[in-house]
């Protein structure tokens, strides 16, 4: 009986304190908490000869299902083609993430050739991805799996609408890496 008495005024302050939860700052000791930032290793490469195989492949069986699906027979690679990309979406042809993804990578295509970006490797915690870069910058749009995520989600997909918000996002990295001062 000594014992269990023992091993209940050894664990009753624990207890205690763990149902107290989580202690209230002052105003002076928030200001001067330092947080823990984990730093992430981030390894950026060009592309591999296998990461262009697949990147040519994926591109290949978009422009077949538009083809067949379509009737089209050819992308441009420049904005016009986001209109053909939004009615793959309308008439529900994407059904598998691969799809989904291909047509990620064309619209990448688009976005390297409008806004001056390149394919790069970014390898990070979570893996190896296919991203653009732009220049010599820590700048990334990771468009592969920009529709696949939104679809993962149930979002609505309005092509050109993603492809503003990102006209605008890289406007914005652009203008701030040359020094001028970002309007929005």
């Amino acid at each position: 009986m000594n014992g269990l008495v023992l091993l209940l005024l050894i664990a009753l302050p624990a207890f205690v304190s763990a149902q107290e939860g989580p202690r209230e700052m002052t105003p002076g000791e928030l200001e001067n908490y330092e947080f823990e930032i984990e730093e992430s290793q981030v390894t950026v490469s060009d592309l591999s000869l296998g990461q262009r195989y697949v990147l040519s492949t994926q591109r290949r069986e978009i422009e077949d299902l538009i083809a067949r699906r379509l009737g089209i027979l050819s992308l441009k690679g420049d904005r016009s083609d986001l209109k053909v990309m939004q009615d793959l979406v309308e008439r529900k042809v994407l059904r598998e993430t691969r799809e989904w993804q291909s047509l990620g990578i064309v619209f990448g295509d688009i976005l390297a050739a409008e806004f001056d970006l390149h394919w790069i490797s970014y390898e990070d915690e979570l893996g190896i991805s296919k991203a653009l870069k732009w220049q010599k910058t820590e700048n990334y749009v990771f468009p592969v799996t920009l529709f696949s995520k939104r679809i993962q989600f149930n979002e609505k997909i309005n092509v050109l609408a993603v492809f503003e918000k990102i006209e605008a996002d890289v406007s914005s990295f652009k203008a701030f890496e040359k020094g001028r001062p970002v309007f929005k």
